[in-house]
């Protein structure tokens, strides 16, 4: 409907309306009371225009001072202490080794889901290989260190591969 139509529609309830009040009255008389009726009507309301955004006025960029960070050294490991895990899928590489009491033994993972859990370590020693029960196994690249205080044999293996002969072992010397 158009905007005119609605005007006049409204004109007209409004008209109509108040000539049925003046028509109403008992005839005593009085003059009839006329009542308002509220009429609305819809206007166009101006939508914002999009105002412009300003940019961004570049800053200088402050030079940082150069600290100075720690970086981390690895611990010297000798070769015969350094344990590949993995290697060729289902080895330890030395499968077997001696070292003095009070080294520490490094396995680096080349290749995932390995562990290292000792099959039989001598009285005294607390290995229990890496950690986590038998299921936990690890991603390439990870690195588990130990050192070991109680001389003896020990063997090891690989608790997922066990079964296809990934075991290992030790002697810790006095």
């Amino acid at each position: 409907m158009t905007e005119s139509r609605r005007r006049f529609l409204a004109a007209l309830a409004a008209g109509v309306t108040g000539s049925l009040a003046g028509c109403g009255g008992d005839g005593g008389g009085e003059t009839p009371q006329s009542t308002a009726t509220d009429t609305t009507t819809a206007t166009d309301t101006p939508t914002a225009s999009p105002t412009a955004t300003e940019t961004a006025t570049p800053t200088p960029t402050q030079t940082a001072t150069p600290t100075d960070t720690p970086t981390a050294t690895e611990t010297p490991v000798d070769a015969a202490q350094r344990v590949l895990v993995g290697p060729g899928d289902f080895v330890f590489d030395p499968e077997t080794f001696a070292v003095p009491v009070g080294s520490t033994v490094l396995w680096e993972w080349r290749s995932s889901n390995h562990n290292v859990k000792p099959a039989t370590t001598p009285d005294g020693s607390d290995w229990t290989g890496t950690p986590g029960d038998a299921g936990q196994t690890f991603e390439k690249g990870h690195t588990y260190t130990y050192t070991f205080e109680t001389a003896g044999e020990y063997e090891y293996y690989c608790a997922p591969h066990r079964s296809v002969g990934m075991t290992g072992s030790f002697t810790v010397t006095e």
